[in-house]
């Protein structure tokens, strides 16, 4: 009986085994439709128990001051009371203490902005309770610290979007992109806003519209790969717990003036913004790899003149504009990442720029309808900042409580805003759940404030070398043009752009860049406890306000310099220790380097132009020294006059630490500067679309594939399939193709085959891919029938594609040209009566490898070799019914010891024995020497032709014997005699 049991509770186990198993394979395999429609079913359940006023408060995402959630604080209210979505730390407002203790402050801060959000919840009655949900947690991290990087003490000093974009690597991105997920998330902060996708098609440090560093740099292309490598790498950081909102849409780039000012117009059409402006995002939002695609953009105020078509019709802002930025929303490249929930969050609503759009004399401000606007436009979340007429934190606040009560009131009235509110919410509420795997819970939405300090680990290695990938040469061209570092024996003045900034509300300003911080790094590195290369006794720092003083006071003539005179000072020279203007003439008078570290000379105070006046007033002053600027934002500020002046000119795009270390041990020479420009520079002649259009010093070639046209049952037969592959720039690209045509004896080129052509990857003039959209010319010609047809193609991961329908027999000859690369025969196909067919691929001339890396993987190097193709000499075939095999390459050229010493041996004695004949028929001696010289040159020419293996002398080349060499340099100089002699007695009869 027991036995019997047994054997039946075995089987029932197995049984309910066996169920179980099978549903986790169900489960495991549930379609991605299935899968949605449970995140649907869990937003409605939340909606379903959200009320009125809780959905409207989630549209809100709001600033606030002080750094503590105290239960008489205003943003407790906005929480408890309107419940807003979300809030932005911003240092400015005093939510972030950048002095010291950050990361654990902004942890113990998000911890109570949570808790009171999930609190709220709490002493709601009735027979549901309202639903927690976490608030958005956002802040900007752009890097190059104040004032775009909320938190920048304590964490990783991380670079410029520029410094980035000058490495022109994809690696160095996605690891900052790491950097700055691992540690917002550390901090509880749960959406970036950031990074800017603004493209600087044409630079002007003058203007205060100009983004400067905060851009990835001019071209679009770029500007896109770095932003989709930068949100890959936060999710990857954050473990997808940090939401990424790139700005500012649809581009802020041509902007001529600051929002603090007011709203820029930019001209602009349709396509012109689908080219330039809008591509990043395209880029961003149509990324094959769903971790590069961003949860958000937010939308700018910008206007547009000629958008719709009409030459002088002006659009509205684009934020408050629904026309418009349901347009751009609805285009394709944007539609279906939109409809997959892309979020859309306005810029911020009380911006200077909006209100006297709205308000032009500044006399009244209309929170609500501004935000109506907004919402009504087509933003999901509405940013309320600045949100009144002045400073007074009381009026914002009241205007935000107004606005979000006007909204209450239109939703229980208007069954439309009601639709649109919901469809806006269910946007919010996916994306959130998304965060935060599909549940909420505080513990989940809590940072340690303890444990925080532990898990930021700077990274600053990985920022040294960053920062010495984006050091750049910008003149002269080449680093052996600049002058040898500073010796011992000279004197190095240096001048510091040390305008001050608060790093928070309250704080005290500090410098930008530590007014001596060149001069401690540069005896740090080369003082005596190191190289011994520098005497600490021989730098002298100032400051621009000290140099902008010297050039306000009247010039004085500079005192005589001497070899042994000393500095009156080594240190700062203050007001006390002597005057300013003649402390600077007399370091200036003996001087061996004047070195500047320059920030953006148009957007500072008054003295921030120091330099531009000092080289356009005072350069007579100098006694011929070396002068040196280090432009430490971006790389356009002076002008080719000015650069002429400058025995080098460096840019490193970011004042930090790291950054100022690389730029000096560049000036050192321990490194030759490999950055290049993200962005045009006028002033060195550098055009950004002319060093990313394809180098004419390449050769391009073409690899192929045969498809047969459909056989009787309707399907097509490939003969040579290729895997359909299309590599990203962060993924994995194909390997480059063997170059075999891996054609089999059954495979016959006929008319109706179809071939698929493919480019090598075509490279820029740096050695980068060139940008998507490049357009490419495959010309195909039969020179029998004097026919010639082209087709256009455009690139993409730099490689082009085209396809050909084979309608004739005998030659086809298929060229290639980029411009500006020359046309180049790329294959050539002979097509039989019969079938049979050969194939001739011109072997190119090798292309320059690439020095830099664009991409996470390696970049391949165009060559001659092709999938498809067989490399062979000009004079070769490759047969298509029989193959061949790969030829060996050609030997490369070698230089033999006894080769040149038989080739120099016979030139010697050509030359000398014409020397000695010329003299004895009375020639002078200078007739003489020429004869014998021109023998020589000869001579050794023929021996160069020999080794080269030029023309006819090819033939020679390998043998191993020595006196070839010999004998063909004895042939040369004795042609050489000849030719000489008779020039010269022509010359010697006409004399006399």
């Amino acid at each position: 009986m027991t036995g019997g049991t047994n054997d039946a509770m075995d089987h029932v186990l197995r049984r309910l085994l066996l169920v179980l198993l099978v549903a986790a394979i169900g489960l495991g395999s549930l379609p991605v439709s299935q899968a949605e429609a449970q995140d649907e079913d869990a937003v409605s359940r939340f909606m379903e128990r959200m009320s009125p006023a809780a959905k409207v408060g989630q549209l809100f995402i709001v600033a606030f001051p002080g750094a503590e959630v105290t239960e008489e604080a205003a943003i407790t209210q906005l929480i408890r009371d309107y419940h807003v979505g979300g809030v932005v730390l911003d240092p400015e407002n005093g939510n972030v203490d950048n002095v010291g203790g950050a990361p654990a402050q902004v942890a113990a801060l998000v911890g109570q902005l949570q808790d009171t959000a999930w609190q709220a919840t709490r002493g709601v009655t009735g027979t549901i309770p309202a639903p927690f949900v976490p608030l958005f947690v956002a802040a900007s991290h752009e890097g190059n610290g104040m004032p775009h990087t909320s938190v920048a003490q304590g964490t990783t000093p991380l670079p410029s979007q520029m410094a980035l974009g000058a490495t022109w690597n994809i690696s160095h991105t996605i690891t900052v992109g790491q950097i700055a997920g691992q540690e917002l998330d550390a901090l509880g902060v749960n959406m970036l806003l950031g990074p800017s996708l603004d493209v600087l098609e044409s630079p002007r440090s003058a203007s205060s519209g100009d983004l400067g560093p905060r851009s990835f740099g001019g071209e679009p292309f770029w500007v896109g790969q770095m932003g989709k490598a930068y949100i890959r790498g936060v999710h990857e950081g954050s473990e997808g717990r940090v939401a990424v909102v790139p700005k500012h849409f649809p581009g802020l780039g041509s902007s001529d003036r600051s929002l603090d000012e007011e709203v820029s117009t930019v001209q602009r059409t349709l396509e012109k913004l689908k080219q330039v402006d809008l591509a990043p995002f395209f880029a961003v939002a149509q990324a094959q790899n769903p971790s590069s695609q961003p949860e958000g953009v937010m939308v700018s105020h910008i206007r547009f003149q000629g958008l719709g078509g009409g030459r002088f019709i002006t659009t509205l802002p684009i934020s408050v504009d629904s026309n418009v930025l349901q347009q751009l929303l609805n285009l394709p490249e944007m539609a279906a990442w939109r409809g997959a929930g892309g979020v859309t969050l306005s810029d911020e609503l009380g911006l200077r720029a909006l209100r006297r759009y709205y308000a032009p004399g500044e006399q009244a401000f209309n929170g609500r309808r501004i935000a109506q606007d907004a919402f009504l436009a087509g933003n999901d979340l509405l940013y309320l900042s600045q949100f009144g007429l002045t400073d007074d934190w009381e009026d914002q606040l009241a205007n935000v409580r107004s606005t979000i009560t006007f909204f209450r009131e239109k939703y229980e009235s208007e069954p439309s805003f009601q639709k649109q509110v919901d469809e806006a919410v269910a946007r919010i509420l996916r994306l959130k759940l998304s965060l935060y795997g599909g549940a909420f819970s505080l513990e989940r939405v809590t940072p340690d404030a303890n444990e925080v300090e532990t898990a930021l680990q700077s990274d600053v290695e990985a920022v040294s070398a960053i920062a010495r990938d984006a050091v750049t040469l910008l003149s002269p061209p080449s680093p052996d043009l600049v002058p040898a570092p500073p010796t011992r024996e000279d004197r190095l003045v240096i001048f510091t752009d040390a305008r001050e900034a608060s790093p928070c509300a309250g704080c005290e300003p500090g410098p930008t860049i530590g007014p001596r911080t060149l001069e401690e790094t540069i005896v740090q590195f080369y003082g005596p406890d190191a190289t011994g290369q520098v005497a600490p006794q021989l730098v002298t720092s100032f400051t621009f306000e000290e140099l902008d003083a010297y050039l306000n006071a009247p010039p004085a003539p500079p005192p005589s310099p001497s070899p042994t005179a000393v500095p009156p000072t080594t240190e700062p020279v203050t007001a006390t220790a002597a005057p300013a203007p003649l402390t600077v003439g007399a370091a200036l008078a003996n001087a061996d380097w004047v070195i500047f570290g320059m920030l953006n000379a148009d957007d500072g105070p008054p003295q921030a132009d120091a330099v531009k006046r000092f080289l356009a007033e005072r350069a007579d002053v100098l006694q011929d020294p070396h002068v040196v600027v280090m432009a430490y934002d971006v790389p356009y500020c002076l002008d080719a006059t000015e650069i002429s002046k400058l025995s080098a000119y460096y840019a490193a795009y970011s004042h930090l630490t790291p950054f100022v270390k690389a730029s000096v041990r560049a000036l050192f020479g321990e490194f030759a500067p490999q950055g290049a420009p993200p962005v045009s520079v006028d002033g060195i002649n550098y055009d950004l679309r002319v060093q990313t259009s394809p180098d004419p010093e390449q050769t391009i070639s073409v690899s192929y594939s045969v498809v047969k046209p459909p056989s009787e049952e309707g399907t097509a037969t490939p003969s040579d399939q290729e895997p359909t592959v299309e590599p990203t720039a962060e993924e994995e690209p194909p390997a480059e193709p063997t170059g075999e045509a891996d054609v089999t004896p059954e495979t016959r080129l006929e008319k109706g085959d179809q071939l698929k052509l493919k480019t090598s990857q075509i490279v820029d003039h740096k050695g980068h891919v060139v940008p998507d959209g490049t357009p490419v010319q495959f010309v195909f010609n039969y020179p029998q029938e004097g026919l010639e047809q082209s087709m256009l193609a455009t690139t993409r991961d730099g490689i082009a594609e085209a396809a050909l329908t084979l309608d004739r027999t005998g030659r086809l000859d298929i060229s290639v040209q980029a411009d500006p690369v020359p046309r180049q025969v790329a294959l050539q196909i002979t097509i039989q009566e019969g079938g049979s067919a050969t194939i001739v691929t011109p072997t190119p001339s090798p292309t320059p490898e690439p020095t830099l890396t664009p991409t996470p993987t390696e970049t391949p190097t165009p060559t001659a070799e092709a999938a498809g193709t067989q490399t062979s000499a000009p004079t070769a075939v490759a047969t298509v019914e029989m193959g061949n095999d790969e030829p060996e390459p050609p030997a490369a050229p070698r230089i033999r010891v006894w080769d040149f010493l038989m080739a120099l041996v016979g030139a010697v004695v050509v030359a000398g024995s014409s020397y000695h004949a010329m003299r004895l028929g009375d020639r002078t001696v200078t007739r003489a020497l020429r004869v014998a010289l021109w023998c020589v040159i000869g001579g050794l020419g023929i021996y160069v032709a020999y080794v080269l293996g030029l023309s006819y002398f090819g033939l020679f080349n390998g043998r191993g014997e020595a006196w070839i060499a010999g004998g063909l340099a004895l042939i040369g100089s004795s042609t050489a005699l000849v030719l000489a002699w008779l020039g010269d007695h022509r010359r010697w009869s006409r004399a006399r």
